[in-house]
């Protein structure tokens, strides 16, 4: 029996552990009316991502407009994802999915929603 108990205390302590680093970023409130008109938010992403369907989520929740363009379907966004990375000097295959562009600036590899939420324009 002292065995199984540790084992449960051990699992009950990752789990509540993850929860409790996750749950900041994970908790998204709507910010849809303090946003301001005219931001501009793309995310490239893949159809077999699931970090981009989480993000996909995560947006939506957080009441955040986006266009989503997925690049292993579509060559011509491809292309414009790649050349993206290069006016922003990261060669082609640098930027994992999603990769975002808000408001003109270029968050690569997944940024995370408070530095999606920091380029966003909100009214004043």
């Amino acid at each position: 029996m002292g065995r199984l108990f540790k084992y449960l205390v051990v699992i009950g302590a990752l789990y509540y552990g993850t929860r409790l680093l996750l749950a900041p970023d994970m908790a998204e409130a709507n910010i849809a009316d303090q946003l301001a008109p005219g931001n501009r938010v793309v995310m490239y992403s893949l159809t077999t991502c699931g970090y981009c369907a989480e993000k996909r989520e995560r947006m939506t929740t957080a009441g955040i407009p986006f266009r989503e363009y997925f690049v292993d379907t579509d060559p011509a966004r491809m292309d414009e994802f790649n050349a993206l990375l290069d006016a922003n000097g990261l060669p082609a295959g640098a930027g994992g999915t999603p990769t975002l562009t808000v408001n003109g600036k270029l968050l690569v590899n997944n940024p995370d929603m408070a530095t999606i939420k920091k380029h966003l324009k909100f009214k004043t």
